[in-house]
C-alpha cells in the first residue's frame, strides 16, 4: 500500500511537472506569436477585408497600373504567403500587380467555423475581390492544395481568368492520404493550443524549403505564423474536406482554353517522378491547355529556386497575349 501511495505521488509530481512546462511553453509560444504579428501589422501586412460573415487578410503590392493582374493562393497551413513568396514576386511585380488572399484562419484572416468546401474557398476569394473594388481578368498564381481550389476556379468561372499558373499543386487526393492529412491536422492543431507546434514545424519547415537562405527573423516570422494558422477551425475543417474537395474537383474538371502552366518540384516529399507522371497525365487531359514544367526542387518551390520560379512565371505572362 505505501509502494502504491508513493508511485502516485511520483506520477502526481510529474503531471504537476508537466503541466507546468507545458504551460510555460504556451506562455512563450503566445508571446512571440504575438509579438511577430504586431511586427507584421505595423509593416503595412494586415488588411482585412470582408468575406461576408468573416474578414480575410489581403495585400496588394507591384504596379497598379501594371499588364496584368495576379491573384495569389497559398498552400495548406501557409500563413506567411504574403512575405515568404516575396523575393520571388519581386521581379513579377515590376511590371503586374498583385494580390494575395490568405483564406480564413490564416495569418491575420479571422477564423470561421463555416465549412471549408472548395465551392466556398472560392467564393470567399471573389467576395474579397468584389469587396476592394478588383475586377478581372486575372492570372492565378496557386501553389500546393490551392492547386484545386484555382482549377475549380477557372473550371466554373473562365470569364474571370486569363491564365493559371500552379506551383507543385495537388493534382490528386485518394481517401487514404485525406485521411492522412486529416489526422496530421488533428496533431497539428492539438500541439499549437498547447505552444509546441513551433518546434515541431521547426523540424517540418527544413523539409519544405530551403532555410539556409533566411535570417533567423525571417525563419521565425515563417514558423510561428504557420504554427498559428495549424491551430484554427477552419484549418481543421479544410483538412477534414480536403478529400471530398479534390474529389469534387477532379470529377467536375472540363478542359477549356485558358493557357495555364504546372510548376512540378520533382522529387518534393521524396515522390517517385514517373508516380507523379501517372498522375499528371489524366490532370492534363481533364484541365487543358497545360504545360508541365519541371524543377528540382522542395515543395515550397518559390522558396527553395526563387529565381527559376520567378523566371518561368514571368515568361509564361510575357507570353499571354
Amino acid at each position: 500500500m505505501n509502494i502504491l501511495k508513493m508511485i502516485g505521488k511520483v506520477l502526481a509530481i510529474l503531471l504537476g511537472v508537466v503541466i507546468v512546462l507545458l504551460s510555460l511553453t504556451s506562455i512563450h509560444y503566445r508571446f512571440k506569436v504575438h509579438n511577430i504579428m504586431n511586427r507584421l501589422k505595423k509593416n503595412g501586412y494586415c488588411n482585412l477585408v470582408s468575406a461576408g460573415d468573416y474578414k480575410l487578410n489581403t495585400l496588394k503590392v507591384g504596379n497598379e497600373n501594371g499588364k496584368h493582374k495576379i491573384v495569389c493562393c497559398s498552400g495548406l497551413y501557409d500563413g506567411t504567403m504574403n512575405f515568404s513568396w516575396r523575393k520571388m514576386t519581386k521581379s513579377i511585380e515590376e511590371d503586374n500587380q498583385l494580390i494575395f488572399i490568405d483564406r480564413a484562419g490564416y495569418g491575420f484572416s479571422e477564423d470561421t467555423k463555416t465549412d471549408r468546401t472548395v465551392e466556398q474557398i472560392v467564393e470567399d476569394y471573389r467576395t474579397v475581390l468584389k469587396n476592394m473594388g478588383e475586377e478581372g481578368p486575372y492570372i492565378l498564381l496557386a501553389h500546393s492544395i490551392s492547386g484545386l481550389y484555382v482549377s475549380y476556379w477557372q473550371n466554373k468561372y473562365p470569364d474571370e481568368i486569363e491564365s493559371v499558373i500552379i506551383m507543385d499543386g495537388t493534382l490528386y487526393i485518394d481517401e487514404e492520404r485525406g485521411n492522412y492529412s486529416n489526422n496530421r491536422s488533428r496533431i497539428f492543431y492539438a500541439a499549437e493550443k498547447v505552444g509546441l507546434q513551433s518546434i515541431i514545424m521547426k523540424n517540418v519547415y527544413g523539409s519544405l524549403a530551403d532555410i539556409d537562405n533566411m535570417t533567423g527573423e525571417e525563419l521565425d516570422m515563417n514558423v510561428y505564423m504557420f504554427s498559428k494558422t495549424t491551430g484554427t477551425h477552419a484549418i481543421m475543417s479544410e483538412s477534414n474536406l480536403i478529400y471530398q474537395n479534390a474529389k469534387n474537383v477532379i470529377d467536375n474538371l472540363k478542359p477549356n482554353d485558358i493557357p495555364k502552366i504546372y510548376i512540378d518540384a520533382i522529387n518534393a516529399f521524396d515522390e517517385n517522378p514517373e508516380k507523379k507522371e501517372k498522375k499528371w497525365i489524366p490532370y492534363e487531359e481533364k484541365i487543358g491547355n497545360c504545360e508541365l514544367v519541371p524543377l528540382y526542387g522542395k515543395h515550397a518551390i518559390y522558396m527553395d529556386r526563387t529565381e527559376e520560379c520567378a523566371k518561368i512565371i514571368k515568361d509564361h505572362i510575357d507570353s499571354l497575349k
